[in-house]
C-alpha cells in the first residue's frame, strides 16, 4: 500500500517540525510548505492526498492557496483542513471558522486543540 501523502502549509516552523514525526509514525508521507507560494508549487508537483492548511500567514493567506486548488481539476478532490488559531497578525483582519469552512476546507481544527485533534481529524479524510 502507498503512504498517503500530506501537504501541511504553515509558516510556524516550530510547531510544524515537532508534529511532523508524530504524523509521520501514522504512516503518511508529510511535506512541509511554508508559505502559500511554496505550497502551491508542491500542490502541482506531488499531488497530495490531503492538505493541512493554516491561514494567517506573512504573504498570501491561506484562502488563496485553497482557492487555486479547487480551481485546479487536477487538485479539486483534495480534502483541505484548516489548522490554524486565526489570530490577527501583522494588521491583517481576523479570519473565523465560518470563514475557513465557507473557502471549501472539509474541515477546521483550531491549533489549541492539538496534535491529536489534528490526527483525529486527517484519519477521517485518509482512512482506506
Amino acid at each position: 500500500m502507498t503512504p498517503k501523502k500530506i501537504l501541511w502549509v504553515d509558516d510556524d516552523e516550530d510547531l510544524t517540525l515537532s508534529f511532523r514525526p508524530s504524523l509521520e509514525k501514522e504512516g503518511w508521507v508529510v511535506q512541509l510548505a511554508s508559505s502559500v507560494r511554496e505550497a502551491k508549487f508542491v500542490m502541482v508537483k506531488d499531488r497530495p492526498n490531503l492538505i493541512v492548511m493554516d491561514i494567517i500567514m506573512e504573504g498570501e493567506h491561506g484562502y488563496s492557496a485553497i482557492e487555486d486548488l479547487k480551481i485546479n481539476p487536477e487538485l479539486t478532490n483534495v480534502p483541505v483542513i484548516v489548522f490554524s488559531s486565526l489570530t490577527h497578525r501583522w494588521g491583517e483582519t481576523t479570519a473565523t471558522r465560518e470563514d475557513a469552512l465557507v473557502s471549501d476546507a472539509v474541515e477546521f481544527v483550531d491549533k489549541s486543540a492539538g496534535l491529536k485533534a489534528l490526527i483525529q481529524t486527517i484519519h477521517k479524510y485518509l482512512e482506506d
